[in-house]
């Protein structure tokens, strides 16, 4: 991975070119820079979390120059089964901005028709935090994956994992009004999952899990159980922790060669389990999560660690590789 200069993206027919405000950094990109990823394509500006200014755009439309928009990262058909069905994650010829197409660590982006088109916009008003809003995308992952787990009021949640995306998982079922206990054996983060949230912690290292889970759910078991960390799978354990009728979230993808394991499945047929899997988010759970932040329904801000220059991209990269930080964001792309 470099930084230099590159030629200016032209305005894609029916699309646009931002001027780019902020860049959040996802661990996802730091993985494409260390070993690579299956959608990315090079050579390629990394970067999807993205917040920027309407410098030009071709055709009428919802946009204008001036406008300051946040946007979802995927570049959808709009015309294949899952499109058609609101699935636009799923889109049989999915194209992604920062993996196959140029991202926001720059200091121009070119926006595909495509994401125009399916409402991959959403304009930010005077009063919205630009910085804040480059969480959109994040956030949009979560409400994709409580949506898909059904999470509502009165659930008991556990959240194994309180990186950036187990906090926001926190902070959003503490909005739908379910309780939640939040599964970190590291203690800054397991009391910042208090504070977003979280109404008890709970540390693997030194705690049997299962004796806590249930503890906390007065033996009842957990109504959903959200994996936002690779180190926890899907297993006979976990699903003996569950409540009747329990929903698991596998949300954290694990590595090619640890994601197998042998699970007894009358588990899920005798106490009517769901396993549901959650990838990335659409267009749709994007505006939604957009909204939350709009509105201040869910304070992210502890989230963001530091504001960087694309110049100090890679101190970025290894402070949250290095569990310094959670949530670095680039915010000055011309320095």
């Amino acid at each position: 991975m470099s930084v230099g200069d590159v030629k200016e993206p032209q305005c894609p027919p029916g699309g646009a070119v931002l001027r780019v405000t902020a860049c959040a950094v996802c661990p996802t990109d730091i993985k494409m820079a260390r070993v690579g990823q299956r959608d990315l394509s090079y050579p390629r500006i990394l970067g999807h979390e993205v917040v920027g200014v309407v410098e030009e755009v071709d055709g009428a439309g919802t946009l204008s120059i001036g406008d300051t928009v946040q946007v979802w990262p995927g570049v959808a058909c709009g015309q294949c089964p899952s499109c058609l069905k609101g699935l636009d994650n799923m889109c049989a010829h999915q194209g992604i901005i920062g993996f196959n197409h140029d991202g926001g660590f720059a200091e121009l982006m070119a926006v595909p028709a495509q994401t125009v088109a399916r409402g991959g916009v959403n304009m930010l008003s005077s009063d919205v935090d630009p910085v804040l809003a480059t969480l959109t995308e994040p956030l949009a992952c979560c409400v994709h994956g409580q949506n898909a787990a059904s999470v509502s009021s009165g659930d008991r949640v556990v959240i194994f994992g309180a990186g950036p995306m187990g906090l926001m998982h926190a902070a959003l079922a503490r909005r739908k009004g379910a309780q939640v206990l939040a599964v970190e054996p590291d203690p800054v983060r397991r009391e910042l999952a208090l504070s977003m949230g979280a109404d008890a912690g709970s540390d693997p290292a030194s705690e049997e899990l299962s004796g806590s889970v249930m503890g906390w759910t007065e033996g009842r078991g957990a109504d959903v159980a959200i994996l936002a960390t690779p180190k926890v799978k899907v297993d006979d354990a976990l699903m003996r922790m569950m409540a009747p009728r329990g929903r698991i979230c596998a949300f954290s993808g694990l590595p090619k060669n640890d994601a197998r394991i042998d699970v007894d499945i009358n588990q899920l047929h005798y106490r009517e389990l769901v396993l549901v899997g959650a990838y990335g988010c659409t267009s749709a759970s994007d505006s939604e999560a957009f909204g939350i932040i709009a509105r201040g329904e869910v304070d992210l801000r502890p989230l963001i660690s530091q504001r960087l220059p694309l110049s100090s991209i890679e101190e970025a990269f290894r402070a949250i590789e290095e569990r310094r930080a959670l949530k670095c964001v680039i915010d000055d792309l011309e320095r």
